[in-house]
């Protein structure tokens, strides 16, 4: 997600975009077939869905989230990987990440306009399954033509997939399967979650543990899995930063993303890569912020680094 926003923007590629578009419409049709099943059975068709709630915290958090990402050079899901193949400067994300989770400063300051949720709108429910479900591919469809065109990057991309597109297949069919067996993919709003279940926030939540314990068993599985990756490939190292401005930029960032998540209810993974094949109103409040905080982001980084 982070280097589909980042190339984009600095440095005209696509490859990344397209990754993300392709997983996107792989989970779109799954989630649909999913919603299919349940309702035949009698169950409600949205259960395993993402539907989030929404406002305009969820457009300013998004870009909250958007400019975090391009200035650490990560999303939450990126933080854990780089986590898992060694990388130090991932851990400083992390935590800046955690420490906005702890000490939310919107709680005090945030105009009330910002804080006020309105319950999640499922487009299924609103329009039809099948009709939403059409709209939001000829949406992906209509991004793909565009990425697909030619750039000062280089010529459209032609013979077989890129590996991002792979990669971006495979996250779209796994995501599906997460779905079906308990709910879509989220990384980074497990950690307010957890929170809520600790004794920060006046008392441990029954509630919120059941819904992060699962959250959290798939992030360390992301850590685990680079770890392997990483040892297999060319042996597991530490990288440790290169000076003190990039551990700044990397610890802003992460509590950039932090506040986002407060706001918007999720990353980008659960705001957009989960958010948007679940037919959820949500996602199309995400999107454009996400896209505005990282333009702005990327400028941030060219202008002066």
């Amino acid at each position: 997600m982070a280097r589909a926003a980042y190339e984009l923007f600095l440095l005209g590629s696509r490859e990344a975009t397209k990754g993300v578009i392709a997983g996107l419409v792989v989970a779109t049709v799954g989630f649909a077939a999913i919603a299919a099943i349940r309702g035949a059975f009698g169950l409600p068709p949205a259960g395993h869905l993402l539907v989030i709630p929404f406002g305009l915290g969820t457009l300013v958090g998004a870009g909250l989230f958007g400019l975090g990402m391009s200035l650490a050079g990560m999303c939450a899901a990126g933080t854990l990987l780089r986590m898992g193949e060694g990388y130090a400067i991932a851990w400083v994300t992390l935590a800046g990440m955690i420490a906005a989770a702890v000490f939310d400063p919107f709680r005090a300051f945030v105009p009330p306009s910002w804080q006020l949720q309105f319950p999640g709108v499922w487009l299924g429910g609103r329009i039809g399954g099948l009709w939403a479900g059409l709209f939001v591919t000829a949406v992906l469809a209509a991004l793909w033509k565009m990425t697909n065109r030619p750039t000062a990057a280089g010529p459209a991309s032609r013979g077989s997939p890129a590996p991002e597109v792979v990669g971006g297949v495979l996250l779209g069919g796994l995501n599906c399967l997460q779905s079906a067996l308990a709910s879509p993919w989220t990384i980074a709003y497990a950690y307010p979650l957890a929170l809520a279940a600790s004794l920060l926030s006046g008392g441990p939540s029954v509630t919120a543990l059941q819904q992060a314990s699962p959250l959290l068993a798939l992030d360390v599985g992301l850590v685990a899995g680079a770890f392997l990756s990483s040892a297999l490939r060319d042996g597991f190292r530490l990288r440790w930063p290169r000076g003190r401005k990039q551990v700044i930029i990397a610890l802003a960032g992460g509590v950039l993303m932090g506040w986002g998540v407060q706001l918007a209810r999720g990353c980008a993974i659960g705001g957009v890569f989960s958010a948007l094949p679940s037919l959820s109103l949500s996602a199309w409040l995400y999107l454009p912020g996400l896209l505005m905080g990282s333009w702005a982001g990327v400028r941030l980084i060219s202008r002066f680094a």
